[in-house]
């Protein structure tokens, strides 16, 4: 800048001052991270719980399971939350690695937060199909002549091709007059995912049935296609489940001597991560089975060792004392071993088509996930 005066004009020289903002955040040195700080076991859980989701996400249930959450999370704005959701019901459910407690602890979380969590998601898995429980269809007692064939071909795989026609072949001869052609029509419209149709057979069948032990494979029937009457399906219920508990508990009431609505209602309660529940019908399970015959005892231990769900509550006291020590008396008794070879029979070789169980015996087949078509619908007998 220059300023003049009467003799000569003095130059100032101009100062300039800089200010250094540092290096672009790109370049910029991370944040230092103590050892065994708090700030370093969150990252290292963050990124354990990242690596456990990818994992699930490789299988099928994981698949199907982060897209319905995809969908969720999109409607509610909160995908990383969902994200933890899914990781507690991996951990504690489908691991399992621990309980909610544990979870809650390892993952500085609220313990009734993780619990509420997971019923969420348990929720979810209900609409993508994935309970993780199987369909077992049994015959039970004695049949008319007629109906042989046609519970042969239901008892096998309802959703077969054989088994439709089997039942268009007696259905001029039975509909309307024997529960029991209602109750293997019901089954087979189930497994052809024909819901509404199934439960309109059904209630006819009751209105017909006299005997109890009938009478209560017709609800308990029911009850598994009201299971299956998810949100997205052909005959979407609301209240699906709340229906499909009515009738197994009205199963359990009207016939004490048949296992299905009990480990139905046990199931349920499992699956809504409901311990209490759970207890309850094992007990009321463990009543049942001083009224059961010897081979409904035999079919009650079949299904103890192939069920999934149990492994959920394995652990507790009311299973060890219950469920745990009947499956001990089987193996004990030579049940136990024959269950077993029974079962790897059935998965390995098919039935030959003339083959059949004689009627007041018990014969098990999965319907239902890797076989048949019977849905996700519990136990059941025709």
């Amino acid at each position: 800048m220059a300023h003049a005066t009467d003799d000569a004009t003095v130059v100032h020289p101009e100062v300039i001052t800089l200010h250094w903002e540092g290096p672009p955040r790109a370049q910029a040195a991370p944040e230092h991270v103590y050892p065994d700080s708090a700030d370093e076991v969150r990252l290292a859980r963050a990124a354990e719980r990242e690596r456990e989701l990818r994992r699930l996400r490789r299988t099928e249930t994981g698949r199907a399971l982060w897209e319905q959450i995809r969908v969720e999370a999109g409607k509610r704005g909160d995908a990383e939350l969902w994200s933890r959701k899914l990781h507690a019901y991996w951990w504690v459910k489908l691991e399992p690695l621990g309980t909610a407690g544990d979870y809650a602890r390892r993952f500085d979380a609220n313990h009734a937060t993780v619990r509420t969590w997971i019923s969420e998601v348990a929720k979810l898995a209900y609409q993508v199909g994935y309970r993780l429980h199987e369909d077992r269809l049994l015959l039970v007692g004695e049949a008319p002549p007629g109906l042989q064939r046609l519970r042969e071909f239901v008892n096998r795989d309802a959703a077969s091709p054989a088994a439709w026609q089997a039942l268009k072949g007696a259905e001029s001869e039975f509909r309307g007059r024997d529960p029991y052609f209602h109750l293997n029509e019901g089954h087979v419209l189930r497994a052809r995912r024909q819901l509404r149709e199934s439960d309109q057979t059904l209630e006819k069948g009751l209105a017909i049935a006299e005997a109890r032990s009938v009478r209560s494979l017709l609800w308990n029937a029911r009850g598994q296609t009201f299971w299956d009457c998810r949100p997205d399906s052909a005959y979407p219920l609301r209240d699906h489940l709340e229906q499909a508990e009515q009738c197994f508990r009205r199963a359990a009431v009207v016939d004490q001597s048949t296992y299905f609505p009990f480990v139905n209602l046990a199931h349920m309660a499992v699956d809504a991560v409901d311990l209490k529940r759970t207890e309850y019908w094992i007990g009321e399970l463990g009543s049942a089975r001083k009224r059961m015959d010897e081979t409904m005892q035999k079919g009650l231990v079949r299904y103890l060792v192939e069920a999934e769900w149990s492994k959920a509550v394995e652990g507790k006291k009311f299973w060890r004392n219950g469920p745990a020590r009947w499956l001990r008396e089987a193996a004990k008794a030579g049940l136990l071993t024959l269950a077993l070879l029974c079962l790897s029979l059935s998965l390995a070789t098919p039935p030959a088509s003339g083959a059949a169980p004689p009627y007041g015996g018990i014969d098990s087949v999965a319907h239902g996930g890797k076989r048949g078509g019977g849905g996700h619908s519990g136990a059941g007998g025709n």
